[in-house]
């Protein structure tokens, strides 16, 4: 059974392994009926998942429909974090763009609140801006939002807005890219995250798909983070994973399970959002949770790995 974490210094318990809905909106990892995704999802909340995060782009806004139909009768026993700012129409920050966005995602979940509004990949000038954050200072007196926080990226970008707005803001999380593969800039977040005691949500586990357990079979989808890796970085990275079979080999786990494992040995981490579409991954991934954490010396040879680009 999945592990239960704060997010930070919220008041949010959230399971260490989340669902991110993105993969059974946007058709990039196959194409699923909305019986089948509610299905899905189900099955993940038996399992013992109860943070599921999502975004109004995930399929022009069919994850939170998805997410609606799938706990409408039991939304207060689920964590849902969404976000604002993105649409396939381009990107809106302002204050009105803001309200409008939420509106219709509470409108798509069946709700009258968000867990937590992250705004989604914002630059330097977003953060910036007072107005933004009295926006959302608002939303959460209104009770719409408990929550706020940002979505960094896409793929492994956003820290210096992320440290800037970790500082200045109370955010309930912060979302990034990072894997064992992809330690940076990610990992720098991790720092001021203990001293301010921030909730961290981790995206990208698996780096797109050549950390999962059967990586080879495994197409990398050419979304606005995990996108298509070119020959080169495949060639690599598979390569590399090769190289990680002695910190799951005699563990019983699998190099999905330790790559995992890797990401929740960081302590402000709240929850990692691997890429679940097959009911399998629900098994895989929740079992994450009953092996023993990495000791400090086996972190501290990974450190020493990476740095030596695991011998390729």
């Amino acid at each position: 059974m999945v592990n239960y974490r704060p997010m930070g210094k919220s008041e949010l318990e959230v399971s260490e392994v989340g669902f991110g809905v993105w993969t059974l909106a946007s058709g990039r990892w196959g194409s699923f009926t909305d019986d089948q995704a509610v299905d899905l999802l189900h099955k993940a909340y038996d399992a013992g998942i109860n943070y599921f995060d999502v975004s109004p782009t995930d399929g022009g806004g069919r994850g939170e429909r998805l997410i609606g139909q799938a706990f409408g009768d039991k939304r207060e026993l689920v964590i849902v974090s969404s976000k604002v700012g993105r649409s396939p129409t381009g990107t809106d920050f302002s204050p009105p763009s803001i309200r409008k966005s939420l509106e219709g995602t509470l409108e798509r979940l069946g709700s009258s609140y968000v867990d937590v509004l992250q705004l989604h990949y914002p630059d330097a000038p977003t953060v910036a801006n007072a107005a933004v954050w009295q926006t959302l200072e608002a939303l959460k007196g209104e009770g719409k939002i408990r929550y706020y926080g940002i979505a960094l990226g896409p793929g492994p970008g956003g820290l210096e807005e992320g440290r800037a707005a970790m500082r200045k803001h109370d955010l309930g999380c912060i979302q990034a890219y990072y894997n064992i593969l992809e330690e940076e800039p990610g990992r720098k977040f991790f720092p001021v995250a203990l001293e301010i005691n921030q909730g961290m949500v981790i995206r990208a586990p698996h780096a797109g798909g050549v950390l999962e357990s059967d990586a080879n079979a495994t197409s990398f989808p050419a979304d606005g983070d995990l996108q298509t890796k070119d020959a080169a970085w495949i060639e690599r990275a598979r390569k590399q994973a090769t190289n990680l079979r002695w910190i799951y080999e005699g563990k019983g786990m699998t190099l999905s399970q330790a790559a995992l494992k890797f990401i929740l040995s960081e302590e402000t981490v709240a929850s990692a959002l691997p890429n679940i579409y097959r009911e399998e991954q629900l098994a895989e991934y929740s079992a994450v949770s009953d092996f023993e954490t990495f000791s400090q010396v086996e972190l501290g040879e990974i450190a020493e790995q990476f740095r030596k680009g695991f011998g390729v």
